[in-house]
């Protein structure tokens, strides 16, 4: 068991046979696909409250995640986030907005966007960033505060000209989320 009260499983040991899987009582152990780097830390599916009494990084389920999710990659089953491995492209945005911590980001480190000298100060970019990294005034060049970017790229791909410079291409999660609030709305 981990500090968070879940189970460890030894990888350097792991034959991949699935018997703990099998085997777990509470069903909170599954064997993921190795390229995986977005899961859910914990498997209880007990609601809400009952899940934080038995597991600090349970799902309650909320849905923030479903709601933030540009691919509808999450979706709530049973009281607990489950993310649709096909759908995700791993852009980090329900890790970011997760309350609870419940869904975890295993890119060790993902790269962080920053402004070029070519900044017109148009304030796109303060407008589509889904936590407020970016900061500045009307026509003056702009920052990213380094801390709070999630590299998910919305804004490096939304920049009218491209003055945000980053190693993750994001045009693939702008034109998923507008599709998707052009649906809601």
């Amino acid at each position: 068991m981990t500090d968070d009260h879940l189970p460890y499983v030894d990888i350097s040991k792991c034959t991949g046979c699935r018997k703990c899987e099998a085997a777990c009582p509470t069903k909170v152990i599954e064997v993921l696909p190795a390229a995986k780097q977005v899961i859910i830390e914990c498997h209880s599916k007990d609601k809400g409250s009952d899940t934080r009494k038995n597991c600090q990084v349970g799902c309650i389920a909320c849905g923030t995640c479903v709601k933030v999710c540009p691919f509808d990659a999450p979706s709530i089953e049973n009281n607990l986030s489950k993310i649709d491995l096909d759908k995700c492209k791993v852009c980090g945005l329900c890790v970011s907005k997760c309350p609870t911590n419940t869904i975890v980001d295993l890119i060790p480190k993902r790269s962080k966007a920053f402004v070029l000298d070519n900044c017109i100060g148009c304030e796109i970019c303060t407008k589509v960033c889904p936590v407020n990294a970016p900061s500045g005034e009307k026509k003056k060049k702009h920052v990213i505060d380094q801390a709070k970017c999630i590299g998910c790229g919305i804004c490096t791909a939304k920049c009218p000209v491209q003055a945000i410079d980053g190693t993750f291409n994001a045009s693939e999660v702008f034109s998923a989320a507008a599709e998707k609030e052009s649906k809601a709305a």
